[in-house]
């Protein structure tokens, strides 16, 4: 689960989600992804530590250059996952995280500023 995270994180920043739409696209070299993006080869190196650190991306050795790709297998474990979002089928997600089911009830009693909220929400359900 600690990977789904890295990668939300990882995406935090904008210049990496661009590194990441050109590497979607095509497997490209540092200099290149320079080039694409408009940032210094300093920058994307720093980026490129980054979305490896976190697996997003891989790269292989071609003569002199490195060559960086998406990692597929993990994007689509983050799509899975923001698809259990949508259609709120999340039970592998409760007990991965320990997630308790959300009781009105224990709001009202360990709630110390009960005041819009939860307090609305307890008059419509009673």
């Amino acid at each position: 689960m600690k990977d789904i995270v890295n990668v939300f994180k990882s995406m935090g920043d904008e210049t990496r989600v661009k590194i990441l739409l050109l590497l979607a696209h095509k497997n490209v070299c540092a200099k290149g992804i320079a080039k694409h993006v408009n940032i210094s080869e300093a920058a994307v190196s720093q980026h490129i530590k980054v979305l490896k650190q976190n697996n997003l991306i891989t790269g292989y050795k071609d003569g002199y250059y490195v060559i960086y790709h998406i990692n597929k297998e993990l994007f689509q474990k983050s799509k899975d996952f923001l698809g259990s979002l949508i259609n709120e089928d999340l039970q592998d997600y409760k007990e991965k995280f320990d997630i308790q089911e959300f009781n009105i009830l224990d709001c009202k009693t360990n709630c110390k500023s009960m005041k819009k909220c939860c307090k609305k929400r307890l008059e419509e359900e009673i």
